[in-house]
C-alpha cells in the first residue's frame, strides 16, 4: 500500500517509531468513497417463487431486476450485495427480485438461464437489460442509471400518506430590482 501523501510531512518530522505508528493506522483506516459517503435508503429487495415472476415483472413505474442466483454460487455471493448497494441509492425507484435457480428450475429453464449470476433488467414487462457473470460496482451504477425511472413513482412508499411531493425548482429567476442585503440602490 502506498503512503498516503498527506502523511509524508508527518513522517520526516516524526521520529522513526512515531513513523511507523503512524504508517500502521492509516492502513487501518478504509478510505470513504462517494458512495459510501451517501447513506442510500432502503433497498427493495424481495426473494421471489417462480409463481409471482409475472406479476413482478410488471411493477409500474419501477426498474425491476431479476436476479437468477443460487446459494452455492460464488459470484451469486459477490454479487448480491453490490445489487443491493446500488438498489439503495435508487430507492423507491427500483425493485430487486431475487430467483433461487435451485428452487425455480422450471422457470429458469424457461427464460433461457444458462449461467448464474444471470441479472435481467426490467421496465413495464419488458426486458431492457441483461448480465451474466458478476461485474463490479461501477458498471451496475451505470445499468442501474440508464433504466431507472428519473424519479419515485407517484404514491410511493417514500412520499407520506401516499401523495407525491412536488420538486421545487433548483434556481429562481432574480427578480429586476434585487439588491444584495445591506446595499441601497443609490437615486438616479
Amino acid at each position: 500500500m502506498r503512503t498516503p501523501l498527506l502523511l509524508l510531512p508527518l513522517l520526516a518530522l516524526a521520529s522513526c517509531d512515531q513513523a511507523k505508528d503512524l504508517v500502521s493506522k492509516a492502513k487501518q483506516i478504509k478510505p470513504q468513497t462517494a458512495a459510501s459517503a451517501v447513506s442510500p435508503g432502503a433497498a427493495d429487495v424481495r426473494d421471489i417463487t417462480e409463481g409471482q415472476f409475472d406479476e413482478i415483472i410488471k411493477t409500474p413505474g419501477k426498474l425491476v431486476i431479476v436476479d437468477y442466483h443460487a446459494d452455492w454460487c460464488g459470484p451469486c455471493k459477490m454479487l448480491s450485495p453490490v445489487l443491493k448497494e446500488v438498489a439503495g441509492e435508487y430507492s423507491g425507484r427500483t425493485l430487486v427480485a431475487k430467483i433461487n435457480v435451485d428452487h425455480a428450475k422450471s422457470l429458469a429453464q424457461k427464460e433461457g438461464v444458462g449461467g448464474i449470476p444471470d441479472v435481467r433488467f426490467y421496465r413495464d414487462g419488458k426486458r431492457v437489460d441483461q448480465f451474466v457473470g458478476y461485474i463490479d460496482a461501477g458498471q451496475v451504477r451505470e445499468k442501474f442509471a440508464k433504466h431507472a425511472p428519473a424519479s419515485a413513482p407517484a404514491g410511493g412508499a417514500d412520499s407520506p400518506e401516499g401523495t407525491p411531493t412536488p420538486a421545487e425548482p433548483a434556481i429562481q429567476p432574480m427578480k429586476k430590482d434585487w439588491m444584495p442585503p445591506g446595499m441601497e440602490k443609490k437615486g438616479t
